[in-house]
């Protein structure tokens, strides 16, 4: 009696046990014919590598690429630039004399903010000496920085006329 008793035990077990694996491997299959349909977490996966990409090459980080370090120096006209944080100005930062870098293998504008804020500096990237400006990053005080693609459009992506930019909860305000 016991013996039967634990044979059915064990074969409705086993049965609830494939019901259970058949229900899951059907409810990861798909349904439709299109074969065009990619989940969503590849799309955002690929769009993230897409963009680390792009600020990669922004900063000058390409693979491959052979750099000579003769650096040089191009005037911009940016007088003076404010820091603010939450609707409050935390610095403010004479830039009269702050050049575009050209490192050839990156181009790009160092800004030192000063004491009071949470980042020592902010290097605005650029595509080309002429300003096009694509990417930031800001250096912590206590080490690391944060590296930030921008999508700026119209006068706003160059450097010789922007009047702001805001990343990470800050905003760099330009005085020409």
């Amino acid at each position: 009696m016991k013996v039967i008793k634990d044979f059915k035990n064990r074969a409705l077990s086993f049965f609830l046990n494939l019901i259970l694996l058949f229900c899951l491997v059907s409810s990861c299959k798909e349904e439709s014919n299109n074969s065009s349909v990619i989940p969503l977490s590849l799309i955002t996966i690929a769009k993230e590598a897409e963009n680390l990409e792009k600020l990669n090459q922004c900063m000058g980080r390409v693979p491959g690429q052979v750099c000579i370090t003769v650096v040089e120096h191009h005037p911009v006209n940016i007088r003076q630039i404010e820091v603010v944080q939450g609707g409050t100005q935390i610095a403010m930062v004479d830039a009269t004399n702050v050049p575009i870098t050209d490192a050839m293998c990156y181009v790009y504008y160092n800004i030192e903010l000063g004491n009071g804020t949470p980042y020592r500096r902010a290097k605005i990237y650029l595509k080309n000496k002429d300003g096009e400006i694509c990417g930031i990053g800001w250096e912590k005080n206590e080490g690391g920085t944060v590296d930030q693609l921008l999508n700026l459009i119209g006068e706003e992506k160059n450097l010789n006329t922007i009047t702001k930019i805001d990343s990470i909860g800050m905003t760099l305000k330009f005085t020409h």
